[in-house]
């Protein structure tokens, strides 16, 4: 019984069947009420932690950390104006200010209203506010002014060092979700609408309006390219086979595929992210392209006797086997993503594996029985859109027999030429490049890092050898000395510490003279210090037991390159100090990221290494010979040289977006080769000779795979219209990469299969 199981299944795979139109209609339905169910669950969250791998040891101390400290994501609002230190903003500020400390996800608003000061009295010093909005008719906006710029911590922070500008400086509890970001965002300017300073406000930036921005763009390319894609592929889809039955059900192919891809998703319990938005321009594409091998089989058949049940069947049974296989190759292409140690690629591999699957079982076992039921008309066996596609396909195909050997030397040369290029290739990340420079968070950003100090976040972690390791005054100084040292660096704008406070009360205890601004000269001040402090500062900076403290840092550099430098000139440097019972580690959100450099990297070649040797040893399958699997391997990585190439001399980085590049194409691209040479084989196999089966096969399948490739190309070029760089940098590298394969496919393909049958016949000869 068994056997007999295995044996039908393995029929039904291998030679599929013509379904009832009620059987195949039901499963559609099904399809698509099952998907709708997990599409209303579906969350929409690009949050940065979904990018960390949660066992990387960055992410472990912050976890740790997290438990000690506040987080270091923040919102900054930036005003500007005239009347900044007047009565009646101010007060507004403070305002604004309390409004958004009642928010849920909000641990606390700095504001120079509601900012501790530190300032010398009768009986040693004082903690109250800087600006009290209580007692603002006791000074006047000259003095208020001048207060602000004369505190130590106030000017690069919460105010210009001019004084052109204050800040609300808005820090949040830790947030999991790009929602709750959005909603504090929203709260924030309903607050600044709601005190009427929306003329002061001039720039909102910081992570939290980083993340939101990225939602938004994805969303709206989402919302905007998806049906733009699908709605392009219908078109062409119409004017390749000049029929509408076929277009009605492509599109309701394209629906199946990519509904139940976006809802596995939100079954895997996954969200909704800038990585995985990619999933439907992706699959509506590639499922319209793979509708057109069944077409152009139809079409080739034109009008049989025996009806349109038998028109299907006839060209499921032509196309069958090579479809079978390309889904196998673009699956392992997709499914090779996992290797890169980033979760949302990872489900963007296995998502798109999944939906490689589904469209060949939409192709071969749900869209036959419509086709059979409702394309009766005529296909006619000239005409439409494949006719001028045999032009291209056998005109380079012909030019590649004859000249075989240069068109090979010819491409070899300029590869190697070019080569230098992908060595210029760079792995960064720089969320703000994602938007152009008109977008309102980048010129934000720039405004605030202008008049404030860099927005990327850096901590210096320092570990002492038990409870109370900072109450040693000489600890302190050394610490004070590393801080000193990191202030000199260009790329940081403005540091923190505990260190910094202790300064600051010493020097209020000692009358505010100058000279005091300094660490206490022994550890029994530090303890009579630390003791009377009644602020809010000194608990976010070193921990209860005053065995843990941190340096924080503001950098003016956003890409993960530049970081990564920042921190290894830090590390250098602690390195050289010698400090028994003393540990440094650095962390903080700008750690975090640069950290992904390395993932990408290792990534991107794991993923490549593994989607190759998947493919290849599927070629080695289907073909059963080395030199048959190398030779339909080869052209398949010209285009993949092509994308690197083109990133070096562009300057394109490998990225989020653009590591997923290399292997969505190669798992595309081959599909092209695997019908040329499944055509190329069976004539073969049938004693025609090498030029015949070449120019046959040519002729037979070049018409459809010519027009096929362009109406991908077509479809990923509507995306670089966008103005989000992922998407513009996905959709150029791809329609770029899918061109090169196909004018490579055309051209080296018959070259090499040239080549290497005069290589066999010359050493045949050799051996007679």
């Amino acid at each position: 019984m068994r056997k007999f199981n295995m044996k039908a299944i393995k029929q039904f795979l291998l030679q599929p069947k013509l379904l009832s139109l009620k059987l195949a209609l039901g499963l559609i339905v099904l399809i698509h009420l099952v998907a709708g169910a997990f599409l209303l669950h579906l969350e929409f969250n690009n949050a940065p932690e979904l990018y960390f791998p949660k066992t990387a040891p960055a992410v472990i101390l912050d976890r740790q950390l997290r438990t000690e400290f506040p987080t270091d994501e923040v919102l900054i609002g930036l005003f500007t104006g005239n009347n900044l230190y007047s009565k009646e903003f101010l007060a507004a500020l403070d305002r604004v200010s309390q409004r958004l400390e009642k928010q849920p996800n909000v641990d606390r608003v700095f504001a120079i209203t509601n900012v501790d000061h530190i300032a010398g009295s009768a009986d040693g010093f004082t903690v109250s506010r800087l600006i009290d909005p209580s007692n603002l008719d006791d000074t006047t906006p000259a003095q208020r002014k001048l207060k602000v710029l004369q505190d130590r911590f106030m000017p690069g922070w919460l105010a210009a060092k001019d004084g052109s500008a204050l800040a609300i400086v808005v820090r949040m509890k830790k947030l999991q979700e790009s929602r709750q970001r959005v909603a504090i965002e929203s709260a924030f300017k309903a607050a600044v609408n709601a005190e009427n300073l929306q003329a002061n406000l001039a720039a909102v930036a910081g992570p939290v309006a980083l993340d939101t921005a990225e939602m938004r763009s994805m969303l709206h390319d989402s919302l905007l390219f998806t049906p733009l894609v699908m709605l392009m592929g219908l078109i062409l889809l119409r004017w390749v086979v000049g029929r509408w039955p076929p277009v009605i059900i492509g599109a309701v192919a394209m629906s199946t595929v990519t509904v139940s891809c976006v809802a596995l998703i939100s079954a895997i319990g996954q969200p909704y992210t800038l990585v995985t938005a990619m999933v439907p321009t992706l699959l509506s594409a590639y499922t319209i392209a793979n509708m057109l091998h069944l077409y152009a089989a139809m079409q080739r058949l034109g009008n049989t006797e025996s009806g349109a049940a038998q028109r299907v069947i006839s060209a499921m049974q032509v196309v069958h086997r090579p479809a079978m296989f390309n889904m196998l190759s673009t699956a392992a292409g997709m499914i090779s993503l996992v290797l890169v140690p980033i979760p949302p690629i990872q489900v963007f591999g296995i998502v798109s594996a999944f939906g490689t699957l589904m469209i060949y079982l939409v192709i071969f076992y749900l869209v036959p029985p419509l086709l059979a039921a409702y394309d009766r008309g005529v296909w006619p066996k000239k005409g439409g859109g494949f006719a001028w596609t045999k032009l291209i396909s056998y005109g380079l195909a012909s030019f590649s027999m004859r000249y075989a050997a240069w068109v090979v030397a010819v491409i070899t040369l300029l590869g190697v030429l070019a080569a230098p290029q992908i060595l210029k290739v760079q792995t960064e990340s720089d969320l703000l490049k994602f938007f152009n420079s008109s977008h309102s968070l980048t010129q934000s950003t720039q405004l605030i890092e202008n008049r404030l100090s860099g927005i990327t976040s850096l901590e210096i972690i320092v570990d002492g050898s038990g409870r109370d390791a900072f109450k040693d005054a000489e600890r302190l100084k050394l610490l004070k000395s590393v801080q000193d040292w990191v202030e000199t660096l260009p790329e940081v704008d403005r540091t923190m510490s505990m260190m910094d406070v202790v300064e600051e009360m010493n020097w209020a205890f000692n009358g505010e003279n100058a000279s005091s601004r300094a660490l206490p000269d022994n550890s029994k001040l530090l303890s009579q210090l630390l003791l009377i402090y009644d602020g809010k500062d000194l608990q976010e900076l070193v921990n209860n037991e005053y065995q843990r403290t941190r340096i924080l840092l503001n950098v003016n550099v956003h890409g993960a390159n530049a970081i990564q430098s920042v921190i290894q000139k830090i590390e250098a440097h602690l390195a050289k100090i010698n400090t028994p019972g003393i540990t440094w580690q650095i962390s903080g959100s700008g750690r975090l990221f640069s950290d992904q450099e390395d993932l990408l990297v290792t990534g991107q070649l794991h993923s490549f290494l593994g989607a190759f040797g998947q493919i290849f040893l599927i070629m080695l399958l289907l073909w059963r010979s080395i030199p048959a699997a190398v030779i339909s391997m080869l052209p398949n990585l010209a285009p993949l040289a092509f994308i690197f190439i083109m990133m070096g001399v562009t300057g394109i980085p490998l990225d989020m977006a653009t590591v997923l590049i290399a292997s969505v194409v190669l798992g595309i691209t081959v599909d092209d080769t695997i019908h040329f040479f499944h055509q190329f084989q069976e004539r073969r196999e049938k004693g025609h000779s090498v030029v015949f089966s070449l120019a046959r096969s040519f002729e037979a399948s070049g018409k459809a795979v010519v027009a096929i490739s362009l109406l991908l190309v077509a479809q990923f070029l509507l995306l670089v219209s966008s103005d989000f760089q992922p998407t513009l940098h996905f959709g150029l590298l791809a329609s770029c990469g899918l061109l090169a394969g196909q004018i490579m496919e055309l051209l080296m393909l018959p070259a090499l299969i040239i080549l290497w049958s005069k290589l066999k016949m010359r050493h045949s000869l050799m051996k007679v």
